[in-house]
């Protein structure tokens, strides 16, 4: 899951499926904010996670494809 904080305007709905360079939505200074910015998190069963991480085959690899296969 991600999750965005921030946003003055959303363009997408709750679980639809987005494509590669579409717009989710326009940050703005929203809240108590000193100025226009976004917070960008991703989540794993609700805990957060560093998404580098995820950018590596290897790291994929090790701690998900054979985890799920049981190989871990």
């Amino acid at each position: 899951m991600s999750l965005y904080s921030h946003l003055s305007s959303i363009e997408v709905e709750e679980g639809q499926a987005v494509e590669a360079g579409q717009s989710l939505g326009r940050t703005g200074q929203t809240g108590l904010a000193g100025g226009d910015h976004l917070h960008f998190s991703m989540m794993v069963h609700g805990l957060p996670v560093n998404p580098i991480e995820w950018w590596d085959t290897v790291w994929v690899r090790n701690r998900i494809s054979n985890q799920l296969a049981g190989d871990g």
